[in-house]
């Protein structure tokens, strides 16, 4: 049979060529002969290997071609098999440097833990004409830490309310932190409750009860939020944070559209801040955007008050009402009272405009009117305020200890 495959001719020219070699007048007109001349000795012929002799060549020719009859893989060349990528292996850190990740963790663990609210940025956006599309919601956080050996040791459990701390849930969380010592970071790992109805409020810390137990958070019933992990760094006294380039995805409720998903986070001793984007698969923005002023959280600190008025001859009192510093209310109701109903607003204010110094305000609210009857204020370190209007009487008192109440 004709070979005609392209390796096959050139074992052909081989074959030709290695004739050629061994016998010069082969496929050539003899040269007349001339007078010898003097020359070297003659060399011995070098001894070609056995696959360039024409025996050789003509033997694989014959091989090829019945391999191609048979329609099996090439028997004289070798099949190129891939080489298997050789994994890179990770250099472990330092015993150092891990020490000093693990001190991140454990700082970042404080940081992150408590109260925070961004009341007094959505106060003040209509007074600084800030436009309304790029207002902010009102957003309370809730972030405290749990025991949840299923998730590990460092862990907390993360509620958002829309609104302030009374308003609806948003978003829950359980959030881990470990150390990623390829990244030579700290890696935070998110999870969703399959169903969050239960946990709502559960941080709370009442009476006879001290929070979410174990039993509360296992772990098959939580969704990893995968892709969408917050890498860490330590920044000067605080830390910044990020997801990694186009690795979250979410699915929106509504609609049920694929988002890509980017978060940043700068997080001090009182301000968190955080600027998320997301955007469909046609590359429509739904939400954020690099024009758009990140989320201004401020930590919350606790007080609690008592509230007195007058009642006939004597006085009604209530007391231990627990309110926060970022524009948190308490409403006391008194039998028999006048007022019968009040609110306590307390604001730590930070003034964007003009002369006013920051100051720890309280407010007394009478019969659901935000409009304040009266005020007090003081440093914003004060660790105590006392207002008194027209015989109604108001005392709050720092108290850390009711940070979960």
């Amino acid at each position: 049979m004709p070979i005609s495959t392209r390796h096959y001719q050139k074992k052909a020219a081989l074959l030709v060529a290695g004739f050629a070699c061994l016998s010069p007048t082969f496929g050539w007109t003899q040269a007349t002969p001339k007078a010898p001349v003097l020359s070297s000795p003659a060399l011995s012929p070098q001894a070609l290997p056995p696959e360039m002799t024409p025996e050789g060549i003509l033997k694989d020719i014959v091989n090829q071609s019945i391999a191609e009859q048979a329609g099996v893989p090439d028997l004289a060349t070798p099949a190129v098999v891939p080489a298997k990528p050789v994994p890179v292996p990770v250099k472990p850190l330092a015993p150092a440097m891990v020490e000093v990740l693990n001190k991140d963790l454990l700082d970042l663990a404080d940081l992150l833990a408590g109260r925070w609210d961004n009341e007094l940025q959505t106060f003040f956006e209509p007074e600084l004409n800030v436009p309304v599309p790029l207002r902010h919601e009102r957003l309370h956080a809730v972030v405290r830490p749990i025991e949840a050996p299923e998730f590990g040791p460092v862990s907390f459990y993360v509620e958002y309310r829309k609104g302030g701390e009374a308003g609806p849930v948003v978003r829950q969380r359980i959030w881990t932190l470990s150390v990623d010592q390829e990244l030579g970071a700290v890696r935070l790992a998110g999870f969703a409750p399959k169903d969050g109805k239960p946990l709502e409020g559960a941080w709370r810390q009442i009476e006879g009860s001290e929070g979410l137990k174990p039993d509360q958070v296992k772990k098959d019933s939580f969704t990893p939020v995968a892709g969408c992990d917050i890498i860490w760094r330590r920044r000067g006294e605080g830390f910044s944070g990020a997801t990694r380039p186009a690795a979250c995805k979410l699915v929106t409720n509504a609609d049920k559209r694929v988002l890509n998903v980017s978060e940043q986070h700068d997080l001090s001793a009182n301000v968190w801040e955080v600027r998320d984007v997301g955007v469909d698969e046609r590359g429509v923005r739904v939400f954020g955007g690099s024009e758009l002023p990140p989320t201004r959280l401020k930590r919350a600190e606790t007080f609690t008050c008592w509230a007195s008025v007058a009642k006939v001859a004597e006085r009604a009192i209530v007391s231990d009402l627990v309110v926060h510093d970022q524009g948190g209310i308490a409403n006391a109701e008194f039998a028999g009272g006048s007022p019968a109903k009040l609110r306590l607003r307390l604001r730590n204010v930070e003034w964007p405009i003009g002369q006013n110094r920051p100051s720890l305000t309280l407010y007394l609210l009478v019969d659901g009117d935000d409009r304040a009857e009266g005020y007090a204020w003081g440093e914003p370190t004060a660790n105590r305020l006392a207002l008194d209007v027209a015989g109604t009487q108001v005392s709050c008192t720092r108290d850390p200890r009711a940070r979960w109440r």
